[in-house]
């Protein structure tokens, strides 16, 4: 190859390259409004940004990638909790979720909480490819271990409810609740927990994939 041939082949190679990254570039920044669905990115939810870097959320959560490892990621967390529990959450973390590892109570106004919520909410709409994956709870489960009771660790329920003497003091005892509760108590139980108390600080777990949700109401019932 000649000093000419050599030459040109780099220069080429580095227009080709360049109209090849401005092309993928436009068509990245064409995608952004839609996949971020930013014509609902109004003045509430970025008064919920300014609420959630405030309170230096970051330190402990994770959120689009971005954030500490100690709690969970919040990326998609309105995909399995409705407002209303986000709400009662973040006014009272300890009432609501009774854990070993406690997030603080940040004593956040009501205006605040509602924005932070409306923040997430927003969040929880971006288009990220399916990232963060969702957890196979089913996946978890060991040989002596049902589906079910794989989701029933994975959602935490154990947080508020005892089952064999292993849990919290919150909720109802569930060793043997389906001993008095029909499957189909169960399952409306878990998808609107207000049904059969309104005063229920119970999370709903409608949005729970269908799949995992069947697994836990069977397991619930089977316990006799």
């Amino acid at each position: 190859m000649t000093l000419s041939q050599a030459k040109a082949v780099f220069i080429w190679g580095t227009v080709s390259s360049a109209v090849i990254l401005l092309a993928l570039t436009y068509n990245s920044l064409s995608q952004i409004p839609q996949r971020t669905h930013e014509d609902r990115l109004d003045a509430q939810v970025a008064s919920g940004k300014w609420v959630w870097q405030k309170h230096n959320c970051n330190d402990c959560h994770t959120i689009l990638g971005i954030g500490g490892y100690y709690a969970p990621d919040l990326t998609k967390v309105m995909s399995y909790r409705d407002a209303g529990w986000m709400k009662r959450f973040l006014k009272d973390p300890e009432k609501v979720w009774p854990a070993d590892r406690k997030m603080p109570n940040l004593h956040l106004t009501d205006q605040e909480i509602t924005e932070l919520t409306a923040f997430l909410g927003w969040v929880n709409g971006i288009d990220t490819n399916n990232w963060p994956p969702k957890p196979v709870a089913a996946a978890a489960a060991t040989a002596s271990e049902k589906p079910g009771e794989a989701v029933f660790k994975a959602q935490g329920c154990s947080a508020c409810h005892t089952i064999n003497g292993v849990g919290g003091k919150v909720g109802p005892d569930l060793t043997k609740v389906g001993g008095r509760r029909t499957k189909e108590w169960i399952e409306e139980q878990l998808k609107n927990p207000k049904s059969h108390n309104p005063d229920s600080i119970m999370p709903s777990y409608a949005k729970l994939p269908e799949k995992d949700r069947e697994a836990l109401v069977d397991y619930l019932s089977g316990l006799k």
